[in-house]
């Protein structure tokens, strides 16, 4: 057993060097490069926006109010913008590969169509809805507070719509290989809040300054990957003509995947909204405690998980269509040794001198030395998911370009009620350093998993290939 994890180790370390040695030649390397730079740009932006908001209000009611709602929609969004796009990449790519390239198109037009109107729909019933759940989510708010966070919601619905069609873009953009626009716009959100809140200054912005700021740069984002998608599409009128007469037969397939995907996406993703909820349970500023780690902890991520996944996800892709089930494998070995190299040291030093990362960034105004206390605190804990969510995002990747929906939805329920579990058990005697302590058990368990299951998968196909 010793021996053979030390060959295994061995050669992760050997797909490791090698990987490095293709340095920018490689063409998923210099992808990986562009969109890491384009990413840590856009995040740098989103920490000045963070530190901006945190002059503001501090750990205070309204934002804790404004973070619950947005943290519902961005969920949503999420959701919704990731079920459609999760199942259209592999069958675009499958389409591009077998049928030729107008085809493909002519499915994206009709799946971005059909996202839309589900994100209409979907708009409708959290208006609806919106008393009920905060009502029922926020428990340790007052009647004023949660009063307010049910118009924050109602208010940021647009926000939804616009940030859940830009996923779908996003997609679709990455699908084509093309990663500048759907990487760099995103910077557009924060830019705009920063620009909104500096225009009505210290004194005159509200959390409804913060809100508005928020769905103009979400209806910019998409304004942005629009425009690009619309500039590479054909001009030819037939070719729109063909879109609404001519449905492809595959769009049904990936109807019926995006159910599957949504009710996976929506159980895991849920640990989100799970933990903010909980942590409302708590003293108050918990869950904006809470918030800020999770944006720090995203720094590193930023700049390794989220390129890995936004570049290889069309290669994982490509290789599945194409059968390759070897080179699929030395894909996912190779990229995962050089992304944890990357985010090995980087977590440390986040773990190391996280009151001092803490100060630096956010100490100012409304945020007291109290409140770096209390979010470096959390940070400690809340670092260490950042290795096992890489590996178990790069896996989560080729169990999704596999279609393996069935297997998704189980590790989805796992992590739910692994989560919800460790979160109440962890946080009555740790507090919100509980909750956080609780997602890195999660990650670690998500992450053992998966790659398990890729592993073996590839495996079969490799003995049926040989067979």
């Amino acid at each position: 057993m010793v021996e053979s994890l030390r060959h295994q180790l061995s050669q992760l370390l050997d797909h490791t060097r090698k990987l490095f040695r293709l340095g920018v030649g490689s063409r998923i390397v210099s992808g990986f490069m562009l969109v890491a730079v384009l990413t840590m740009v856009s995040k740098g932006v989103s920490f000045i926006k963070d530190a901006t908001v945190a002059h503001h209000f501090g750990t205070g009611d309204s934002l804790d109010a404004f973070l619950v709602a947005f943290g519902l929609l961005s969920f949503l969004a999420a959701l919704a913008g990731g079920g459609l796009p999760e199942a259209f990449l592999p069958t675009y790519t499958q389409i591009a590969h077998q049928k030729g390239r107008h085809r493909a198109l002519r499915l994206g037009v009709q799946s971005t169509g059909l996202h839309f109107i589900s994100l209409l729909m979907l708009a409708g019933v959290c208006y609806l809805i919106a008393p009920s759940f905060i009502n029922w989510a926020t428990r340790g708010f007052n009647d004023e507070k949660q009063a307010l966070a049910v118009h924050l919601m109602r208010h940021l619905l647009p926000f939804m719509v616009c940030f859940g069609m830009s996923y779908q873009l996003s997609a679709w953009l990455r699908a084509d290989k093309h990663f500048i626009a759907a990487s760099s716009s995103p910077m557009v959100i924060p830019f705009t809040i920063i620009g909104m809140l500096l225009i009505h200054g210290a004194e005159g912005s509200t959390v409804d300054t913060l809100v508005q700021g928020t769905v103009i740069g979400a209806i910019l984002h998409l304004s942005i990957l629009s425009i690009v998608m619309l500039r590479a599409m054909p001009k030819q009128t037939h070719f729109w003509q063909s879109c609404l007469r001519l449905w492809e037969p595959k769009l049904r397939h990936i109807a019926r995947n995006t159910t599957h995907f949504l009710f996976a996406g929506g159980i895991f993703s849920s640990t989100v909204v799970v933990d903010q909820t909980m942590a409302a349970w708590l003293s108050p500023g918990s869950v904006a405690v809470l918030g800020y780690t999770e944006k720090l902890c995203g720094i590193i991520l930023a700049v390794t998980v989220s390129p890995s996944c936004d570049v290889l996800f069309p290669y994982f892709a490509d290789k599945v269509a194409h059968q390759d089930w070897l080179g699929l494998r030395k894909l996912l070995l190779r990229s995962a040794g050089l992304i944890l190299a990357l985010a090995l040291p980087a977590t440390l030093l986040l773990d190391g001198l996280a009151p001092w990362i803490v100060s630096l960034l956010f100490e100012r105004g409304s945020f007291t030395a109290s409140d770096t206390e209390r979010v470096a605190e959390v940070l400690r804990y809340a670092a260490l998911q950042i290795p096992f969510f890489i590996v178990s995002s790069l896996a989560s990747r080729v169990v999704v370009a596999m279609q393996a929906t069935q297997f998704i939805i189980w590790i989805s329920v796992l992590g739910l009620f692994s989560n919800a579990g460790l979160n109440w058990l962890l946080m009555q005697r740790m507090g919100a350093s509980g909750i956080a302590l609780s997602t890195v058990l999660v990650h670690m368990i998500s992450a053992l998993v998966v790659c398990s299951y890729v592993l073996r998968q590839i495996r079969v196909k490799l003995k049926s290939v040989q067979a």
